[in-house]
């Protein structure tokens, strides 16, 4: 157990080896194994929800989408996606926040 909270600091960290965490991942239990990926989906999810909520509605946004950036405006944020106005499309397109960049 103590391995594990290591594991889950050194992540948190801003110096991570990542490498070096995955290499020793054989040396966890099954239990230490599930204790870290409900770790690591949570820490994902808090993460997911710091990104969506930078966004708000009318804040101009860029993403890319077969190879060229598009420019539209935030109508919406969703539960998983923010829905994003783009000029001569009819319907908004629903974007993962993390393929976003607010443009100021």
């Amino acid at each position: 157990m103590n391995l594990l909270r290591e594991y889950i600091k050194e992540m948190l960290s801003e110096q991570i080896d990542l490498q070096a965490v995955i290499g020793n991942l054989d040396n966890l239990t099954v239990d230490e194994l599930a204790e870290l990926w409900r770790a690591t989906a949570a820490a994902h999810k808090r993460k997911q929800a710091e990104i969506k909520a930078g966004f708000k509605k009318g804040d101009i946004v860029e993403f890319d989408h077969n190879g060229e950036t598009i420019t539209g405006t935030v109508v919406r944020r969703g539960a998983k996606f923010v829905s994003v106005n783009v000029h001569g499309w009819s319907k908004p397109w629903k974007r993962n926040p993390s393929s976003l960049r607010k443009i100021s």
